[in-house]
């Protein structure tokens, strides 16, 4: 038998990355959908393993989902030093310096074999930043296909973001978008219409903040989106770089609200109704490629890049790259289980978080 996982969902991940420190307090939001999501890993985990949740009371898993679950194997903090720490591993949704923390106190001299360095968490951090995926990976696929656009650069002085934007056309509703190098989901993100509202004060200062706390803010041209959509990856211990599938979802505002689950058939169905399969070949070869090289020696497990198609057949490869799993790689490991096509959504009810799971035909006509 192989080794056991702990599996731990910390969705509060980004928000960690960007304070970089060991000891953070997570926006109420994101514990929330900690605490309420804690046993998602029991998604896509082995019946072996195991689930770290913060409370006894956070291990149930709703009943409409027991038929895609295997795990129930749910243990707390305090249970950790009981079992048997030589054949486990930790897969979180994503690493970084203050889960690491959390379990420095809980596993002591046997934290260093099981946890990334401080050095190994640095590296990720970098890796994991906007400013990395627009100078590694973006250009790269970009240059591959005439159908495939974007660009994105960093800045860390408010007056060079202001020569560029003084330059911009009037032909969509914004021109711009300004991004922190590391924020969550729809987060760390402000539009911008030069010919509107123009460049205001308090725009001025969210971008003089987030240089301040962050080291420079990162501004791309602003794309009328056709949909969206993402390639989902798996980083192995020998440098290989597996595709594990297509993930369709959808936003509002730049947030995410839900993916399609269906068959990587069905999905290609549908997202060739505005990308050329040629041009999704390119795009996830060149993903392999480069991240092959990049992440060797530097990160082992889950990643996915998230893309937009535009207009007249033009795509968007690289919007973010995620280096942790994603809602995406859960949406693949439930469609594995379902016999008819449907949706995965997380929502918010009756001041708790929830995710649910439909099953509707309609969506292979989206």
């Amino acid at each position: 038998m192989g080794r056991r996982t702990i599996h731990i969902f910390n969705p509060g991940h980004e928000f960690a990355l960007a304070e970089n420190k060991s000891y953070v307090t997570l926006p109420r939001a994101a514990q929330q959908l900690q605490n309420d999501l804690a046993f998602l890993p029991a998604l896509w985990a082995k019946a072996d393993d195991f689930v770290l949740v913060n409370h006894a009371h956070y291990a149930q898993i709703p009943s409409d989902l027991h038929p895609y679950v295997k795990c129930s194997n749910f243990i707390t903090p305090s249970e950790i030093s009981s079992l048997p720490l030589d054949d486990v591993q930790f897969e979180p949704w994503g690493w970084d310096k203050p889960l690491c923390q959390q379990l420095i106190l809980l596993l002591a001299e046997k934290s260093e074999r099981l946890l990334p360095s401080e050095d190994a968490l640095d590296v990720l951090r970098k890796m994991s930043s906007r400013q990395w995926a627009a100078r590694y990976l973006l250009p790269t696929i970009v240059m591959q296909n005439n159908n495939l656009v974007g660009w994105a650069h960093a800045f860390d002085h408010v007056q060079d973001i202001l020569a560029v934007m003084d330059n911009a056309s009037q032909n969509s509703p914004y021109q711009f978008v300004l991004k922190a190098p590391w924020s969550s989901s729809g987060r760390g993100l402000r539009y911008v219409d030069v010919h509107g509202e123009g460049i205001t004060e308090h725009l001025k200062g969210w971008i003089k903040n987030v240089i301040r706390r962050q080291g420079c803010v990162m501004l791309e041209p602003f794309y009328q989106k056709v949909c969206d959509f993402g390639m989902e990856f798996y980083a192995h211990n020998n440098s290989d770089v597996s595709y594990m599938g297509l993930s369709l979802f959808n936003t509002t505002n730049g947030i995410y609200t839900g993916n399609c689950l269906a068959s990587e058939r069905e999905k290609i169905k549908l997202i060739t109704k505005h990308v050329g399969v040629e041009c999704l070949e390119t795009i996830r070869q060149q993903i392999q490629s480069v991240m092959r090289i990049q992440l060797h020696g530097n990160y082992v497990g889950p990643f996915g890049v998230d893309m937009m198609a535009l207009p007249d057949g033009k795509v968007h490869p690289c919007v973010e790259l995620n280096l942790r799993r994603t809602m995406g790689h859960v949406a693949l490991n439930i469609s594995k289980k379902i016999a008819e096509p449907g949706m995965m959504r997380i929502i918010f009810q009756s001041g708790h978080y929830a995710l649910h799971i439909t099953h509707d035909d309609k969506v292979l006509l989206l």
